[in-house]
């Protein structure tokens, strides 16, 4: 009988919890319960994680993601610029920033 009083107590405590929190908790219990959010934030989550980033889930439901971009360049000897010189990928698209483009047309310049 005392099993049963102790078990009950216990579910009354998780009952009356609701009324006893404040309203900061309430809404987070309201958000926490909500499927949407749910389906949402568990997506968000699990692709974040399989990219390999740290996430945090913050107290009023908001995700913070972070994670950082290897980038990995390979270097190339030119023997007709006697230099080495970044090799691209094939499928990367070559981005000039106007120093770099005004750096090749200096060097254009200078070769002629």
């Amino acid at each position: 009988m005392a099993y049963k009083n102790a078990l009950f107590s216990s579910l009354n405590v998780t009952k009356n919890a609701k009324s006893v929190a404040g309203d900061d908790d309430n809404a987070l219990s309201d958000l926490m319960a909500n499927p949407e959010y749910l389906r949402h934030s568990s997506s968000i989550i699990n692709e974040a994680l399989k990219d390999g980033f740290d996430v945090l889930q913050l107290p009023n439901g908001d995700i913070v993601t972070t994670g950082t971009r290897i980038i990995t360049n390979t270097y190339v000897w030119d023997q007709g610029k006697a230099k080495l010189v970044k090799a691209r990928a094939a499928n990367d698209k070559p981005r000039k920033t106007k120093a770099r483009a005004l750096a090749d047309d200096d060097e254009e310049t200078s070769e002629e």
